[in-house]
């Protein structure tokens, strides 16, 4: 269910996020638009901060190295999904109701998660094809 889940996650991929960047230019964008509200309210911290933020963007981030991080992430967060369903099928043996809600609950978090990266990654892994061609 999960490799079927996944691949049409992917291929829905470049739809959800079709009108919406991803990457450093995406990150770059968003950082430069904070940057313009700290400025117009007057947060010398803030600017000072995002401005800090901004040259590490331009000087370390790559499209590339963001797809590898969402890689690990989507490894990290898919054990924490199968994590949360073995808890799950413990407290259906446990026959606990109040248990077994509380863990579908979790389960159904850590899914959505791991689908909201999926797309993500499927996202960055569209730019960085895109730029490789």
């Amino acid at each position: 269910m999960w490799k079927l889940a996944g691949i049409s996650m992917l291929l829905l991929a470049g739809q959800a996020y079709g009108n919406q960047e991803v990457g450093c230019q995406a990150r770059q964008q968003a950082v430069v638009e904070q940057l313009a509200a700290a400025r117009a309210h007057g947060n010398g911290e803030q600017v000072a901060g995002l401005e800090r933020a901004l040259r590490n963007i331009e000087t370390h981030c790559t499209d590339a190295g963001l797809l590898e991080e969402s890689d690990e992430k989507l490894v990290e967060l898919k054990a924490k999904v199968d994590e949360r369903l073995s808890e799950l099928q413990s407290a259906r043996v446990a026959g606990k109701p109040d248990k077994i809600a509380k863990k579908q609950g979790k389960l159904d978090e850590a899914q959505a998660k791991y689908q909201q990266e999926l797309i993500h990654n499927g996202a960055l892994r569209a730019l960085v094809e895109a730029k490789g061609k």
